[in-house]
């Protein structure tokens, strides 16, 4: 909703959260441009405590992500950003999902190697929390993917292993902690956290430490007022589990 209904997301936020009732946005974006912007936008949310959720992939402008900006570009905006929420520590990197894939070419493709990258930046920003997740293969993913002559490649619990064991390795490296959302096999973490919010709030209001109903087991959220939608997302991932909008096929000319 931030990087592509701004103007809707305004229009919920001052019909559902009046500012004096509500302790923190919490926001999820892969491109928050518009909170720096977007006037209206920028206004309305300056009201609140925010959270920000930033996911940054490495796979922005490819097919598998074909309408979010190049993560070079996304990266540049983590200085306004953080700027804009007035702490460090009021944002979270999400290096979400880690892909495998055998491309139409037959090359295979991991985003794994950009996290480096990513968390180099973060650290040149004050920011010390990431988190992740692998790709879940459902059934209409797989299809979707498969229209494209992309196949999703499945790893053994071994190299899942190897792989969390270099990622935490990379991140301890910049000072980074890893929350896995939802990932079995590693410590159940909060994407809301209750207790960080109200460490975070300007004036240490209290917040719900009361867990989320209806979550995943392997979720530790605490409640909160869920305010997005499920409409097709514009950004168009091809991996994406949600609802993304549908992507022009290619024209190919003769």
């Amino acid at each position: 909703m931030v990087a592509c209904f701004p103007d809707e997301l305004v229009s919920l936020l001052d019909e559902r959260c009046p500012p004096e009732q509500t302790h923190t946005l919490v926001l999820w974006t892969k491109n928050p441009r518009n909170l720096l912007e977007h006037r209206e936008l920028r206004r309305c949310c300056a009201r609140y405590p925010l959270y920000i959720h930033f996911t940054i992939t490495g796979m922005g402008a490819t097919l598998l992500e074909p309408n979010v900006p190049p993560y070079e570009e996304m990266l540049a905006l983590l200085d306004p950003l953080v700027d804009y929420v007035g702490n460090s520590a009021r944002v979270r990197l999400r290096f979400d999902p880690v892909v495998h894939m055998q491309l139409a070419t037959g090359q295979m493709y991991s985003n794994l190697d950009t996290f480096e990258r990513v968390a180099a930046e973060a650290r040149k920003h004050g920011i010390h929390h990431c988190s992740i997740s692998w790709m879940a293969e459902y059934k209409k993913v797989v299809s979707r993917l498969r229209r494209h002559g992309i196949t999703p490649i499945s790893i053994s619990s071994g190299e899942w292993r190897e792989e969390l064991d270099q990622l935490t390795h990379i991140a301890s490296r910049y000072s980074i902690t890893l929350h896995g959302c939802c990932v079995p096999g590693m410590p159940v973490s909060r994407c809301i956290d209750g207790e960080l919010l109200q460490q975070l709030h300007p004036e240490k209001l209290p917040c719900s430490m009361k867990k989320a109903k209806g979550q995943r087991e392997t979720c530790g959220c605490t409640e909160s007022l869920d305010i997005g939608w499920y409409n097709p997302c514009p950004h168009g991932c091809s991996y994406c589990y949600a609802n993304p909008a549908p992507v022009p096929e290619p024209v190919h000319e003769h």
